[in-house]
């Protein structure tokens, strides 16, 4: 499964390259402005990996994972991040990384792996579309707050990447530990005795409170990076306020309403089958939640319950009323 990457990842690269870079860019990625700016869109392990490669081609700087792990302020990556930092140690701060980071990027998969004295964050399982610098900005994060936010001194033993790369004594300065390209695993390397440190950051609290919502969030399995899914989820909240057009769809994922049609006919469906379906899904979730049969056909945009009543005879053989007597 090719899995999805959160739009939370892609911010990070589009302030790195500054407006001078960013029409090149959105062209050569297939992303736009409206898109990277919505926190609960999700984009394909290649678009991901096409946007790596263009913020090194167009800012013409291969060690840019260091230079964006050093501008990253706290809070960049919503509540996986806030999770972390609330947790109690720096060892139950990474476990809560590796359980939650499908909320961020489900192609990869991660895993701290305790080596007798050696702990091991590592990639257990690489995307089809691989972007080995989002692995160098991931382990130069974890570096940077784990420096910050653990009460005792921590140190790195050393970075291995599995990807060739080409300066190793600039990263290796800015870790502070040996750096090996091409290596068997790409895994930051650290003293397991390091995960007891307590953190300054720790808030049992909040910790409570964000598990809980992760949990919620976990439970989701992130929305498929299609561009159906996309107009989909803007539906959702476009039939409500009468704007369930392809207009103000394309409009709001900043695209044109030509481009979002070619792209769905690419995924063999179209603007009409999607609005379909959405309105089919939300039907039966209203009128198990008991509304109104008049606010149900408000809320999926139909003229009037009339249309609505004909359209659900349509999708499922009875009338709505029949269906909630069932």
């Amino acid at each position: 499964m090719a899995g999805s990457v959160s739009t939370l990842l892609v911010r990070p690269l589009v302030a790195a390259l500054g407006s001078a870079h960013l029409p090149a860019f959105w062209g050569a990625t297939d992303l736009t402005p409206e898109l990277a700016l919505d926190g609960d869109a999700r984009i394909s392990p290649a678009q991901f990996c096409v946007a790596w490669g263009e913020l090194i081609r167009l800012s013409e700087n291969p060690r840019i994972a260091l230079a964006i792990a050093d501008a990253t302020a706290p809070g960049a990556f919503g509540i996986v991040e806030y999770v972390c930092r609330s947790a109690p140690t720096l060892g139950e701060a990474l476990r809560h990384w590796v359980r939650y980071l499908n909320l961020l990027d489900d192609a990869v998969e991660v895993g701290l792996v305790i080596e007798n004295e050696r702990a091991c964050l590592r990639v257990l399982r690489e995307s089809e579309a691989p972007a080995p610098a989002s692995h160098e900005l991931c382990f130069a994060l974890v570096a940077k707050q784990a420096k910050q936010l653990a009460v005792q001194p921590f140190r790195i033993i050393a970075i291995e990447l599995a990807h060739r790369g080409g300066d190793a004594a600039a990263y290796r300065a800015w870790f502070e530990a040996p750096v090996t390209f091409g290596a068997e695993h790409t895994q930051l390397i650290f003293p397991s005795a390091a995960l007891g440190s307590p953190l300054a950051s720790s808030d049992p609290a909040l910790l409570q409170i964000l598990t809980r919502a992760a949990e919620e969030l976990q439970k989701r399995a992130p929305a498929p990076a299609t561009m159906a899914a996309q107009v989909a989820r803007v539906l959702v909240e476009a039939l409500r306020g009468d704007e369930a057009n392809i207009g103000v769809v394309a409009k709001r994922l900043g695209m044109t309403e030509r481009s979002l049609q070619r792209r769905l006919k690419e995924e063999q469906t179209s603007f009409n089958a999607v609005r379909e379906d959405v309105r089919k899904q939300l039907a039966s979730r209203y009128l198990a939640d008991k509304l109104a049969i008049a606010e149900i056909s408000f809320l999926l945009g139909f003229s009037e319950p009339s249309a609505f009543f004909r359209a659900f005879k349509r999708w499922t053989g009875m009338t709505p009323l029949e269906a909630r007597g069932r």
